[in-house]
């Protein structure tokens, strides 16, 4: 019997067999669980104040009115699927942006919830504002939004579309939260903000993969790949950061707002093998 070997290889070539990785849904309960246990902390210290998805509760004289906006949308975005709302949700819960955005919430509470408060922004500042995350300064009160990306092929593009998005809004003003917070005497208080810095965070697929992987692991411990992905993602906020203070044209209040964070930025940039960046800047913050 003769046999005939594939022309894409020689007898004696060593096969490389690429690992197959679990799909990112696949981490989803350990990433549900993570954000309970995160929400009843958080709930713990300052009050019933996220839901156990680590949202901020939509609460307030115009909840039950922005809670039917939330359904309206949400209906509507179902039908023109084809879908019930139902499948819509657990579609929608599947998708790489949302599972991106758990894994970011995740990460950036666990090396940095002794010094910030790290939670999603409501369901209503999601639909209405484009808003993912609230980082605030448990020490100052500071406070960032960030929306989240994962880059697949579309590359570096993905970065200029999130950039261009983040500099339009900067330039119009800042972000708007009408569920937000702030640290008032060592409370966490709801209030709306305005004038908030946004930054966005993007991550690759292969970045994503070890970064759902590590976080549903079962220790408490800050490993490799987390330590690797938080750096690079500090690096980039403080980038970020760099080109907007030199915007001189930004609204006064947001200019405000963003060299407030300038400390907070060094107590992220401490918890990397990075150096201070306040000493650099300040020159240019004056």
């Amino acid at each position: 019997m003769n046999i005939e070997y594939s022309r894409e290889f020689k007898v004696g070539d060593k096969i490389e067999i690429e690992e197959k990785l679990p799909k990112p849904e696949t981490y989803l309960p350990a990433l549900k669980s993570g954000l309970g246990r995160q929400a009843q902390r958080l709930n713990g210290e300052y009050g019933s104040f996220v839901n156990s998805d680590g949202q901020i509760k939509i609460s307030g004289p115009d909840a039950d009115q922005d809670r039917q906006g939330v359904y309206l949308r949400e209906a509507d975005w179902a039908q023109e699927e084809g879908k019930t709302l139902g499948a819509w949700l657990s579609a929608r819960e599947k998708n790489l942006a949302g599972i991106t955005e758990i894994a970011l919430d995740l990460l950036f509470d666990k090396i940095l919830g002794d010094e910030f408060v790290i939670v999603r922004a409501s369901s209503y500042d999601d639909y209405e504002n484009g808003a993912d995350q609230l980082i605030i300064d448990k020490k100052t009160g500071a406070v960032v939004c960030g929306i989240d990306d994962v880059i697949d092929n579309l590359g570096a593009r993905s970065d200029k579309v999130k950039d261009k998005k983040t500099t339009g809004k900067m330039a119009s003003g800042g972000m708007k939260i009408k569920y937000g917070a702030t640290i008032q005497d060592g409370q966490l208080v709801r209030t709306e903000l305005s004038h908030i810095p946004i930054f966005y965070f993007s991550l690759d697929n292969k970045e994503l993969d070890s970064l759902l992987a590590a976080l549903s692991g079962s220790t408490a411990a800050v490993g490799r790949a987390e330590n690797q992905i938080f750096s690079k993602l500090v690096h980039s906020l403080i980038g970020q950061f760099r080109k907007f203070s030199q915007h001189k044209s930004l609204d006064h209040r947001l200019q405000a707002n963003l060299l407030k964070f300038q400390p907070s930025l060094d107590k992220m940039l401490a918890h990397t093998t990075s150096q201070p960046i306040a000493t650099a800047d300040n020159s240019n913050s004056h």
